[in-house]
């Protein structure tokens, strides 16, 4: 019995967060100029990782931008400038994509997580497109997707702690 509750609790544990490789656009739209205005930047200390997903796999991976294995549609790395930095991408197709943005302060290449008090939850500000966030994960990959049309998109991202986020401070 303790075998098949387990078993069970695995299954609807993994439907939870389902990921998938392929890209939720099948089609290449026309090319679009992407503006990224990031604000509430606090400091100019470190990098800011601006990383563009267009499936849910690498959405969730959360891995180092220099591992090899870290995929991201699209992904700039630029020095923050207080209080507002924009990033702007060249000819990305039009659909429909999940933006996310790390102040890295100590350019390490990922998002720092905390060890205490509260283990695992992210110390280095960081933002969601449609400014999402969620109080125990990143956040679902179709809650942060955005629509990004031709000729030009300009998406506005807000810095902040997780702790900021979940605290309304």
């Amino acid at each position: 019995m303790k075998n098949i509750l387990m078993i069970i609790a695995a299954i609807v544990l993994s439907g939870c967060q389902s990921t998938s490789k392929l890209s939720i656009n099948p089609t290449p739209g026309d090319a679009t100029r992407l503006i990224v205005n990031i604000s509430n930047v606090t400091s100019e200390e470190g990098q800011l990782l601006v990383m563009i997903h267009d499936n849910s796999a690498d959405y969730h991976a959360d891995l180092n931008i220099n591992d090899p294995k870290a995929q991201h549609f699209l992904k700039k790395v630029v020095a923050p400038v207080a209080p507002n930095t924009v990033v702007v991408f060249e000819n990305i197709p039009a659909g429909k994509y999940a933006i996310n943005v790390i102040h890295d302060k100590d350019a390490d290449g990922e998002l720092d997580r905390m060890i205490f008090p509260f283990l695992g939850m992210p110390s280095e500000p960081y933002a969601l497109s449609n400014n999402i966030y969620d109080h125990f994960s990143k956040g679902d990959f179709d809650d942060a997707l955005v629509e990004l049309q031709a000729p030009s998109s300009q998406i506005d991202l807000t810095l902040g702690t997780h702790l900021s986020k979940v605290t309304g401070l």
